[in-house]
């Protein structure tokens, strides 16, 4: 679904955060774009955290690397309690194609915001999606 203006504000799933540690072209959005807020669900950070040392494994470096710079990601990390009201809809929504997903786009329904994700899961949902790529371009537009 195309946008005509640029979110100010986010919720992130796991992907565009592990595609950033290890210096992804995402790293940008985090750090050059004017995007006020990356709204985080805690049990996608769990995630994050959990992959990591395999993630380090794979690259060749060291977990603390890429733990350190997992803390340097400016993540606003909310609680359950903020989207819980909304996981009965982001259940009926996405449960049967990944039920991991659910806390993330119950987030995204509560705080009515777009999510920035690669996962293909979330397309047929009620929040609007956006993936890096839309992302880089929204924000850094190539030159003609």
């Amino acid at each position: 679904m195309p946008i005509s203006k640029k979110p100010e504000k986010l919720v992130v799933d796991a992907n565009p955060i592990l595609s950033t540690l290890p210096g992804g072209k995402a790293k940008r959005l985090f750090f050059e774009a004017d995007i006020a807020e990356f709204a985080v669900a805690g049990s996608v950070l769990e995630e994050v955290r959990a992959y990591v040392p395999q993630m380090a494994q794979k690259l060749g470096v060291g977990r603390e690397f890429l733990f350190y710079a997992l803390d340097l990601l400016p993540l606003k990390v909310y609680s359950p309690k903020m989207y819980r009201q909304s996981l009965k809809k982001a259940k009926m929504q996405i449960a049967h194609r990944d039920p991991r997903d659910v806390e993330i786009l119950a987030l995204a329904i509560a705080l009515e915001r777009p999510l920035w994700t690669n996962d293909k899961d979330f397309d047929d949902t009620t929040v609007q999606v956006l993936t890096t790529a839309e992302l880089l371009a929204m924000y850094f537009p190539k030159p003609a």
